[in-house]
């Protein structure tokens, strides 16, 4: 091989080298350049935390909702036992109402049997002393809340008044009462009983 030939090969294995040293030169730049990127996980967006805090909101909200909602019904217990607790209160008594107006109707059905006495003073002494312990035992059931319905000459009511007859009469027009045959009793607004009565009908 000539001294020329030689040279030329020289050249070009050369030339080779060095290209092949740039390119190791720029895989360790290349290398370099990603050895400061993180290896563990990678910090979230702005976008996944604003979806994190809306999500830990709407848990907020429906825990806040459900104890609102917890609150409201223990209240509405309260009330409703407040509530029968009054009634108890009010109406308690009705079993002991109940009993006595028995004694109440004999009292009343002795007033009506003493105008038949033909003794006058016999039949004075009976009514006053009938009536005294009819007001005595009204009084007492009065501080109980007890009312007495006695509807004479009111219109019929059929939610106060229990209709036994009806009748003509001069004396009312129709649909109201012309007599009454047993009083009713009312308890702190409510009916224990209602009047047993006569009622007009249409002529």
């Amino acid at each position: 091989m000539s001294k020329d030939h030689e040279h030329k090969w020289q050249k070009v294995f050369n030339k080779a080298q060095q290209d092949d040293e740039g390119k190791n030169e720029d895989k360790s730049e290349s290398a370099s350049d990603h050895s400061d990127m993180p290896t563990g996980p990678i910090d979230p967006t702005y976008s996944e935390l604003k979806q994190t805090i809306e999500d830990l909101k709407a848990k907020v909200d429906a825990n806040w909702d459900k104890y609102l909602r917890e609150v409201a019904e223990k209240d509405n217990v309260r009330k409703r036992l407040e509530q029968e607790v009054q009634k108890m209160q009010k109406y308690g008594t009705q079993k002991l109402i109940e009993a006595l107006l028995p004694a109440l109707d004999g009292l009343n059905q002795g007033l009506e049997n003493s105008l038949k006495t033909a003794n006058e003073d016999a039949v004075l002494a009976m009514r006053e002393g009938l009536a005294l312990t009819d007001k005595m035992i009204m009084d007492a059931l009065a501080r109980f809340g007890v009312e007495p319905i006695n509807p004479l000459g009111e219109k019929y009511d059929p939610q106060k008044h229990e209709a036994i007859a009806m009748q003509p009469s001069a004396d009312y027009p129709a649909g109201f009462i012309m007599a009454v045959i047993q009083r009713g009793y009312i308890l702190h607004g409510r009916v224990v009983r209602p009047a047993r009565v006569i009622v007009v009908k249409e002529a």
